[in-house]
């Protein structure tokens, strides 16, 4: 059995009002065909696929070992963007501030995508937490980039998700890895 899956970081309840107020503000649930679950919001760090189950549960080992070189971290959403035209964009997302942790932890991740799974690392990591995707609409409907109020939060885990497509929310964590606690 292949089930798909990524891994992520599951972002706090402390963003869901900026959520909806961007969702309201663009009206985004009229323009977008997938709108997803305040409980399915996350940052992406790699993204798997289908994967046979006789894989999960060494890529379990790697990453709980890469959990353990790796210190929690502050993050700050810090705005509303999107990927592609700003006259209709194809994802319209939470931006996250630059965070040199994060970036380490993604490329760790990466490279047991690579070495693990045969995945082609990607260089173009853009931190984001998706709010509307696919379009459903032809015509043009301009998006802004705006900053806001940036809202802190602290990440100690990342996890690995498996992906149920006709379930809502559709994410499930398999497994939690907790990151070390920063020395004071």
């Amino acid at each position: 059995m292949h089930h798909h899956y990524f891994i992520g970081i599951k972002t706090p309840i402390s963003i869901e009002g900026l959520v909806k107020l961007y969702r309201e503000k663009y009206s985004l649930s009229n323009m977008y065909k997938v709108i997803p679950h305040m409980d399915d919001l996350h940052i992406t760090l790699l993204f798997i696929g289908a994967l046979p189950d006789q894989q999960l549960a060494p890529l379990q080992h790697h990453l709980a070992t890469l959990a353990d070189k790796h210190s929690g971290f502050n993050l700050t959403v810090d705005g509303l963007s999107y990927f592609g035209s700003p006259k209709g964009p194809r994802v319209v997302y939470l931006s996250v501030e630059q965070s040199n942790e994060l970036n380490a932890l993604q490329r760790s991740i990466t490279s047991i995508g690579a070495d693990q799974l045969n995945i082609e690392p990607d260089n173009r990591f853009t931190p984001h937490i998706t709010i509307a995707k696919k379009r459903k609409i032809v015509e043009e409907f301009p998006i802004q980039k705006e900053t806001c109020t940036p809202i802190r939060f602290h990440v100690k885990e990342f996890s690995l998700f498996r992906i149920h497509p006709s379930k809502t929310p559709k994410y499930e964590a398999v497994q939690s890895f907790s990151l070390k606690e920063p020395s004071q």
